[in-house]
């Protein structure tokens, strides 16, 4: 009996072997011919291929639409919790916003009745022309730029020239169509400034160098690489308050210097100011007289 049982597995092991082979065999005839039918006439192959790809599309289609709903959950999800970590973010903003919108208005309102108390008005600078750079000299000696407005577009001397960062320099010159600036590092180029917030004036004195410098300095002046400097309206020339440049480190035993705020070597458009300066009431020895009142006659 172990006998024949032994014997049956030997053959059942021997057949499926064949039939193993036997597949391997098959497969690779097949493949085989499939492939120099491919080369012989490819054209029958390709409407079979068609048609199975027919076939299976719309299968294909019903086993990925899970996957694909999956994914548009995740992905409506992440946008969801994104969204509302964005909202939070920007309430947050909103509100810091609104706060300082608050404190602006009571600033500007005290400011406002602050001057009318001191009687203290704005002296601001008209808008004249806006110009385009048409030369540019950057010598040893000289500084300057040549702008394309003149005397028909209202320019004059003195007038200021700056551009969006801050004062560039002054019109020294005009024909009717073109008008030359003194830039603030030309050698001649001379203005006085403010440095904040050691609210020190200065004069800031050109030498054709890039950074100007800060001379005039009173004694014991407080200032720090980093600090602000505007114009003053001292002279009548430029109007307050308009940017110039930060304090740059100086040298021990140096000159303080300036950084521009703009930047002379890409210059194109120019801005250009008229200021007028308030003018100061009349001394009491410039007062004229009054007229005496006529004496009735007897």
């Amino acid at each position: 009996m172990r006998v024949a049982r032994s014997r049956t597995g030997r053959l059942a092991r021997s057949l499926r072997g064949f039939g193993a082979r036997f597949s391997l065999a098959i497969s690779a005839i097949l493949a085989l011919a499939l492939f120099i039918f491919s080369q012989v006439s490819p054209a029958p192959l390709e409407r079979l291929r068609a048609a199975v790809d027919g076939v299976l599309a719309p299968i294909i289609y019903v086993v990925n639409l899970p996957v694909r709903v999956v994914e548009d959950v995740v992905i409506w999800g992440q946008d969801v919790a994104f969204l509302y970590r964005e909202n939070i973010r920007l309430r947050d903003e909103n509100q810091r916003l609104m706060e300082w919108q608050l404190a602006a208005q009571r600033l500007a309102t005290e400011n406002s009745r602050l001057k009318s108390l001191l009687d203290v008005h704005d002296m601001q600078a008209t808008p004249i022309a806006t110009a385009r750079i048409i030369g540019q000299s950057a010598g040893n000696y000289v500084r300057t730029i040549l702008i394309n407005a003149g005397q028909n577009a209202g320019v004059a001397p003195g007038h200021v020239a700056a551009d969006r960062s801050g004062v560039l320099g002054r019109v020294i010159t005009v024909s009717p169509t073109t008008a030359r600036v003194l830039l603030l590092t030309d050698l001649n180029s001379r203005i006085p400034v403010k440095v904040l917030p050691a609210d020190v004036n200065a004069i800031l004195a050109g030498d054709n160098l890039d950074q100007p410098m800060l001379t005039f300095l009173p004694a014991g002046s407080q200032i720090a690489a980093g600090d602000w400097v505007v114009t003053t309206s001292h002279g009548g020339i430029f109007p307050p308050d308009m940017p110039v440049g930060r304090v740059a480190l100086t040298p021990k035993g140096g000159k303080p210097r300036v950084m521009l705020s703009s930047d002379l070597t890409r210059l194109d458009y120019v801005r250009l100011l008229a200021f007028t300066p308030a003018t100061p009431p009349p001394t009491a020895a410039e007062t004229p007289p009054a007229a005496e009142a006529p004496q009735p006659s007897p």
